[in-house]
């Protein structure tokens, strides 16, 4: 087999994510095969094999991409679209909360899915534990920039403030799947959960 360069190995891999993704939309995590995946990348399955040995292992890859996801969205804000980290925050929130109704057209039921079916088995426990982590470090990353510019004094620890908001935002679209977002009332949640968090932060009015 002829030798495959780093650049087109990452390209086969983001399509395969990438058709995985559209794949795990239309039908979740248990209703997609492995075929759906092959059929959608337009490649062989050995050509899968290659990168990833079974549905999981693909699913785990693709969740691993969409965190990279967030973690350049974040740092695009930071770098780009705001002079504040309050700026940042309250971006991030508001793009969740313009987002919640088309939760359902996206990867996120899916997430859900595979979260709550599997975790009695060690195996994705363990990886939404160290998903948990990572994650939880983007934020901190985040908010603890705010401290050092003076734009935060948190009333708690910067890691107890940011499991409580990964806690809610969970929550938030959690019930908004289970029950519509008009019935759980989705984006007024976001906004109150907006402001407990500046409150929580010691935030100053200053944007």
């Amino acid at each position: 087999m002829p030798k495959v360069s780093d650049e087109h190995k990452e390209q086969r891999i983001e399509q395969i994510l990438l058709s995985a993704s559209e794949v795990f939309k239309r039908k979740g995590y248990e209703q997609a095969t492995l075929k759906d995946i092959v059929e959608e990348a337009g490649m062989s399955r050995g050509w899968i094999y290659l990168y990833f040995k079974d549905k999981m292992t693909i699913f785990f890859a693709l969740i691993d991409y969409v965190d990279s996801q967030l973690k350049k969205q974040m740092s695009t804000l930071l770098k780009e679209n705001h002079e504040s980290v309050r700026g940042v925050l309250t971006s991030y929130l508001q793009e969740t909360s313009q987002s919640i109704d088309s939760l359902v057209d996206s990867v996120v039921p899916a997430i859900y899915e595979f979260c709550t079916a599997g975790w009695r088995e060690q195996r994705v426990r363990d990886f939404f534990v160290n998903r948990h982590i990572r994650v939880t470090a983007i934020f901190i990353d985040v908010i603890r920039r705010g401290v050092e510019k003076g734009e935060f004094k948190p009333t708690q620890s910067v890691d107890e403030i940011v499991k409580y908001m990964m806690s809610c935002l969970d929550g938030i679209m959690l019930h908004s799947l289970a029950f519509g977002s008009q019935q759980t009332d989705a984006v007024q949640q976001i906004h109150q959960l907006t402001i407990q968090l500046m409150v929580l932060l010691g935030a100053n009015s200053e944007k």
